[in-house]
């Protein structure tokens, strides 16, 4: 979903957390057990400054180029030594920095004994070969190119890129085959933040052995090293009355995230890469494994504040978390003039008042039986069949049902989408996602546009709790033109008419000319 600028408007009322998020709150409580415990007391030292990503950026030619070499490497987790499958030998993978329009070029270089690929997460791309495509595989010790052009109107802000190699991906993506995306650009509506410091914090626990290996069967409840960059309990600086810009990215397999800065209320200006319509204050935020929040923040009184990760039940067949201290922010230095938004916000579409073209359900249920089996309608995740199909230009309407006793966590490829209801209760329209939390005994309504053409093709929707998704929920969804709508539903359970996901094999089988978008690039395999 792309955001547009407006024309000025009056000054929108500030909305608080109970305002926009009371009924996503309700859904909260429920899977911390009601509990709102903060962590507990940490006696022990802040850690060393924090320390930003290394970078792959753009230049002048606008294409962000580089190599993600994943392997099994000696790394520094948390400043305690372990072996884990990371890129170019650091658990703090590189950040790959692009913008609207720009082009993402990237040789993924498997130099691990087993197969892996790329999800670049969130993000309005070509699902199509050498694009965004999670049915294509590097085998052990091969070279792949990915390259793909973004839309020139493509939203700015935070974003990743993963391993989503189905039956892998939650041991890869623990150990640390992940890393952070940004897209630049999302300060440009409010030119009165212009310069003020942007920092990208990567949240992630890696879960402990005692080999100093990763742990082959990951137990989300077991102990972990919580990091940010890699980092234990990093001290970020800031200037009493200073605004600072803080991406948060959950690049976990499976750890929800429920952060909040002493107390301190915060700003959130993007949800999941999409800049919000009016202005939202929390003092507390709750980010689901895959989900990422862009907040303005404000130093404090001089002294140190905890950056606390709160306690969490995630219901009676999820996991549990402690509490613990993964920050610190220390305020320090003269008082300067704090900046804030005085600019319109960008005006949205509310999906919620359109008319949709189909309404769907999806159950997303854990197995009575066996206990690493998941489904989405009763049905384990198939890669050679298509589950839905969808005609470009249409917006559906999907409502998601959670009768299981943990959480399952919502996400889509592609498109982003807009919750208009949970459990049957409206949610006021503050923006888009592409993740969110399905609670447990209850349900979640999404508007889903399915708009840019860029996104013909074939691709998935998920738990993006990643054991969940290796387990089997997961389903696939092909976009295609109306005109090949009734073909691609017969061919729908032999793969659709992508086939293997090669630029639209059907068409060409058929002797039809089937033509890319203008914004699609397609280059070449690197040999």
């Amino acid at each position: 979903m792309h955001a547009h600028p407006s024309t000025p408007t009056p000054a929108p009322r500030r909305y608080r957390l109970h305002d926009v998020y009371a009924v996503v709150l309700a859904g909260a409580l429920l899977w911390t057990g009601a509990s709102v415990a903060q962590a507990p007391a940490d006696a022990t030292a802040p850690g060393a400054p924090l320390q930003a990503p290394a970078e792959i950026r753009y230049g002048a030619d606008g294409v962000s180029k580089g190599t993600l070499r994943p392997a099994m490497s000696p790394v520094s987790v948390g400043g305690q030594p372990y072996r884990a499958l990371v890129f170019n030998g650091d658990y703090d993978a590189p950040l790959i920095r692009t913008r609207p329009g720009g082009t993402v070029a990237i040789t993924l270089d498997n130099q691990m004994d087993e197969k892996t690929n790329l999800h670049f997460h969130g993000m309005t791309v070509t699902p199509l070969d050498s694009g965004d495509s999670i049915f294509r595989e590097v085998g052990p010790h091969e070279k792949g190119l990915y390259r793909f052009k973004l839309p020139p109107d493509h939203s700015p802000g935070a974003y990743w890129y993963h391993s989503h190699f189905h039956g892998g991906a939650q041991r890869q993506v623990e150990s640390g085959i992940a890393g952070p995306i940004l897209v630049d650009g999302i300060l440009d509506p409010f030119p009165e933040l212009k310069g003020i410091k942007e920092r990208v914090l990567v949240l992630r626990n890696f879960q402990k052995t005692l080999t100093g290996k990763l742990a082959s069967a990951i137990v989300t409840s077991a102990p972990s090293i919580r990091t940010v960059n890699g980092q234990a309990d990093p001290v970020i600086s800031i200037q009493p009355g200073e605004t600072q810009l803080w991406h948060l990215m959950n690049i976990s397999a499976n750890q929800y995230f429920r952060i909040r800065i002493n107390g301190q209320n915060v700003q959130i200006l993007s949800r999941d890469g999409n800049t919000v319509n009016k202005r939202v204050d929390t003092d507390e935020l709750l980010i689901g494994p895959s989900a990422r929040f862009s907040i303005l923040v404000v130093g404090p009184a001089v002294g140190d504040h905890a950056v606390e990760l709160a306690a969490g039940n995630t219901g009676a067949a999820g996991d549990q978390y402690k509490g613990a201290r993964i920050a610190t922010m220390r305020v320090a230095g003269a008082p300067v003039a704090t900046r804030r938004i005085t600019s319109a916000y960008p005006v949205l579409e509310d999906l919620g008042k359109v008319k949709v073209a189909h309404v769907r359900q999806f159950a997303f249920q854990d197995s009575a039986t066996d206990g690493d089996a998941f489904m989405i309608n009763g049905e384990r995740f198939d890669p050679r069949r298509v589950n839905t199909t969808v005609k470009l230009g249409d917006v559906e309407e999907w409502r998601l049902y959670n009768p299981s006793q943990e959480l399952h966590q919502f996400h889509i490829h592609q498109t982003d989408f807009q919750v208009v209801a949970i459990n049957d209760k409206p949610v006021p329209f503050s923006g888009y996602r592409d993740t969110v939390f399905i609670p447990t005994r209850g349900s979640i309504t999404l508007r889903i546009p399915f708009r840019d053409p860029v996104m013909l093709g074939k691709f998935v929707y998920h738990c993006h709790i990643l054991e969940h998704e290796d387990g089997g929920m997961m389903q696939v969804v092909q976009v295609v033109r109306p005109e090949d709508y009734a073909q691609a539903v017969t061919l729908a359970p032999l793969g659709g008419i992508y086939g293997d996901n090669q630029t639209c094999s059907y068409l060409k089988n058929s002797g039809r000319e089937f033509t890319l978008p203008a914004n699609v690039q397609l280059p070449a395999e690197d040999k």
